[in-house]
């Protein structure tokens, strides 16, 4: 695999409050281990995890989009090739359409060596 993980990076959301809208800051290259998400109590809401690409808005790619109904849990882990380069970052983001419970996430990822 190659280089070492790095510390979590980790948000949460009280969804009565708003909707979670999280993007990361890492500043260098990095592979994208997975993303765990467990709400407090069973929601239904929607996970959309998005690249947001340094090379600009146009290049903004949605990683995966995930509709939970009455769960708890979602584990998102990238298929195949998942290097990003220094300006990349990761955008989650859950919808509070039912303004019920907290959502946490735990972004894990590994340093990419040059």
């Amino acid at each position: 695999m190659g280089g070492s993980l790095k510390p979590d990076i980790v948000t949460s959301q009280d969804l009565s409050l708003g909707a979670l809208s999280y993007t990361t800051s890492i500043g260098r290259r990095f592979r994208l281990e997975r993303i765990l998400f467990h709400a407090s109590v069973a929601i239904t809401e929607t996970i959309t995890i998005t690249l947001d690409s340094g090379k600009g808005v146009n290049y903004d790619t949605v990683l995966r989009k995930k509709s939970l109904s009455a769960e708890q849990d979602f584990i998102y882990i990238p298929d195949g090739e998942n290097n990003y380069y220094a300006g990349d970052e990761i955008k989650i983001q859950c919808t509070n359409a039912n303004l019920t419970g907290a959502l946490y996430a735990n972004i894990k990822t590994r340093e990419v060596l040059i």
